[in-house]
């Protein structure tokens, strides 16, 4: 039927690194902050996550760097990710305080193996 078509649904998978990164964020936010808060500052991370699905090229490239991903602001964190054919790999999830490329470049060829299962997969 003309005008029923809907568009493929997009959506974000979480490597297991970024599902660890997700529960100590949690874990952190509940001891410093409270329970309520911690969800709620959980909560904006993965409404991040969705939104970089709706328009994955938003994120900066670091195609310069030891490995291109994208990546986008999420409160004080960086949601850390690549395109794959359904959505997006979310990565990794880091503090904006951190040393980004340098994390990148310490992730193991198990991980990246990891990724690289998830764009076959996908």
């Amino acid at each position: 039927m003309v005008g029923d078509e809907r568009a493929t649904p997009v959506a974000f998978f979480l490597t297991r690194k970024a599902a660890i990164d997700l529960r100590n964020i949690h874990a952190r936010s509940c001891r410093e902050w409270g329970e309520a808060t911690a969800d709620c500052y959980l909560a904006d991370l993965y409404a991040s996550m969705r939104q970089a699905t709706i328009h994955p090229e938003g994120g900066r490239l670091r195609q310069h760097r030891s490995s291109p991903f994208l990546m986008i602001p999420a409160r004080q964190h960086f949601v850390i990710y690549d395109i794959v054919p359904e959505g997006i790999a979310v990565l990794t999830i880091q503090h904006q305080m951190r040393d980004i490329e340098s994390l990148i470049t310490e992730l193991t060829p198990a991980f990246h193996a990891e990724i690289e299962r998830l764009k076959r997969k996908i």
